[in-house]
């Protein structure tokens, strides 16, 4: 609990002087790799060839207990899908970090014992609840594969938390109550649930690129979603009660007022977000983020993280209005840290 106030306080002096006391959140990727091949992501398209190396990480995991980081989300790309991925979590581990993995989950059933001694939390993909489904959006026949894969990590792990994380978009919308339902029958803790994001250059797409816009929703569509959405909140009340759905049944409500926000047909549902002065995100080729959205402020292979920090990070806090910013009104995935939060 002490931990947690401290870093709670110390999020609140950055947001106060936009400088770093402590960074608790650093978000991670190994590999820019996948092998999945997501309608909404490109990391697919990338050979790795510019990923940090081992002795480029584990300089820079040496500099994080100095700047007060608490936990580590592997992220990506699919960070199982790098040969040296243990290894990598162990540099880490070395300075008595916690980790957190972000998968697909297709190499959940051959890593299960390894992920469970590296990991304290792990959440998976989980876009469809039917074979069909799944390889539509993911590209990939492979849920079958996720959920033996969940199934053995249950059983080598019964004690850690096993999440599942859903993007919703016009393929796969109407199915909002059956992935609760999968969720459930795959024995996971929780199942949590975001919009596409359609206008950043997150996700691996190239500098330039035209913004997947298919994936968006049309005008009745989105009446429709409207309607799953409060089905849903009836037919699945304990669900919410207990927080098996991750979202508040009004957070639920956000997504349709999205997609019709991305038609014009009405405002962006408001934003309460504070990630940039919370967390930062360092990208396989060693590119420092604020957050998974806003552009890089740095590189950690030209200067320290530290050294990030403490200039290219205060400058871009100073100037960010989260309210007003494009890329802040128009984000899917938030995050908000208070004196209440427990992150790490």
């Amino acid at each position: 609990m002490l931990g947690t106030l401290t870093g709670n306080l110390a999020v609140k002096y950055n947001e106060a002087t936009n400088r770093t006391l402590a960074l608790p959140l650093l978000i991670f990727y190994p590999t820019a790799r996948c092998n999945s091949r997501c309608l909404s992501c490109d990391w697919w398209k990338a050979d790795g060839r510019d990923d940090l190396t081992c002795e480029e990480i584990r300089a820079l995991a040496a500099q994080l207990p100095a700047l007060g980081v608490r936990v580590i989300v592997f992220s990506g790309g699919e960070p199982l899908l790098r040969r040296e991925v243990f290894e990598i979590a162990a540099l880490f581990r070395a300075h008595n970090l916690k980790l957190q993995l972000l998968t697909a989950g297709l190499f959940l059933e051959r890593d299960a014992e390894k992920i469970a001694q590296h990991f304290e939390q792990v959440t998976i993909s989980l876009d469809g609840p039917t074979n069909a489904l799944y390889q539509a959006i993911r590209g990939v026949d492979a849920l079958a594969l996720v959920e033996r894969g969940a199934k053995k990590f249950r059983c080598v792990a019964p004690h850690l938390p096993l999440r599942a994380r859903s993007t919703l978009h016009r393929h796969n919308f109407r199915a909002l109550p059956q992935l609760i339902d999968k969720a459930r029958t795959m024995g996971l803790e929780q199942i949590s649930f975001l919009a596409t994001d359609v206008t950043s250059e997150a996700f691996g797409r190239a500098r330039g690129e035209h913004p997947i816009r298919e994936l968006l929703l049309e005008e009745k569509e989105i009446r429709e979603f409207e309607q799953v959405v409060e089905q849903t909140i009836m037919s699945h009340a304990r669900d919410f009660e207990t927080r098996f759905v991750a979202e508040s049944p009004d957070k639920l409500r956000r997504l349709p007022r999205y997609y019709a926000a991305q038609l014009g047909l009405g405002a962006f549902p408001p934003i309460a977000c504070n990630a940039p002065w919370v967390s930062a995100v360092i990208e396989a080729d060693g590119a420092v983020r604020p957050c998974y959205f806003h552009n890089a402020v740095g590189d950690v292979r030209e200067k320290s993280l530290r050294d990030i920090l403490q200039d290219a990070m205060p400058a871009f806090r100073a100037t960010l209005d989260v309210q007003a910013n494009a890329v802040c009104k128009k984000c899917v995935c938030t995050l908000k840290v208070g004196m209440r939060t427990r992150l790490w």
